[in-house]
């Protein structure tokens, strides 16, 4: 599984400097988003789906775990139930204290609310459940976020699910490639990976030219807009 860092121009000097411009930024982009009429985040979240599942990772991909939009996000109720028509296994996250877990879900009625008032699976088989017997699995991975820069460099709402979940599957994987290795007789080294792509969709109005960041942050690999897609 790959990762990327952070790269770019727009680093701070100090680090309160960079907290204070990531707080001014997502005020700002949400401020915007919010601005947004019903009709117009509707018009523009079906641009995004089609944008989203015009793309071959979602196109090969075999699970889709995706976060459940709430208030002014783009919309991912419509792209949930594509990727379950599709044939794909459909995650969504759960939240309990500083952790975030995905869990398969079968329709979207069948969230409920959660953490926030956000609607989110009950319970059942969690991703790493799923994984467990699966081999050489193509997984795409739908994040939010409140402000991006064209560099795909993320500002999110500042509780840093995202980033710890990413990790905590960056370490999960390296123990897969692990595992091939050692089995490397039976399924060849290499078989059991999982490779993982990120997606961040979000509204054009959220899209700044640069925006702070650090060398440990996560960038999506892609962002998708109703305009176009960040690469």
């Amino acid at each position: 599984m790959d990762i990327e860092k952070g790269q770019g121009n727009m680093r701070l000097a100090g680090a309160e400097e960079q907290v204070a411009e990531k707080k001014r930024l997502r005020a700002a982009a949400l401020a915007k988003r919010d601005s947004l009429t019903v009709q117009q985040r509707k018009n523009y979240s079906v641009s995004i789906t089609k944008n989203l599942t015009n793309l071959s990772c979602y196109q090969e991909a075999d699970a889709v775990l995706t976060y459940v939009s709430f208030r002014s996000e783009v919309d991912t109720f419509s792209m949930a139930e594509q990727a379950l028509a599709d044939g794909k296994a459909v995650f969504a996250p759960k939240v309990t204290g500083k952790e975030m877990e995905f869990y398969r879900f079968f329709s979207t009625n069948d969230l409920a609310a959660g953490y926030r008032g956000i609607l989110e699976p009950a319970g059942g088989l969690s991703f790493d459940e799923w994984m467990c017997d699966r081999v050489s699995q193509r997984v795409l991975i739908c994040m939010p976020g409140a402000a991006f820069d064209r560099a795909r460099h993320r500002i999110g709402y500042g509780g840093g699910f995202y980033d710890r979940y990413l990790c905590k599957l960056l370490q999960e994987s390296e123990n897969i490639d692990a595992a091939a290795q050692t089995q490397a007789g039976t399924y060849g080294a290499g078989h059991l990976r999982m490779k993982v792509t990120t997606a961040a969709l979000a509204y054009d109005c959220q899209i700044f030219e640069e925006i702070p960041w650090e060398p440990h942050d996560v960038c999506p690999m892609y962002v998708v807009t109703e305009k176009e897609i960040l690469r």
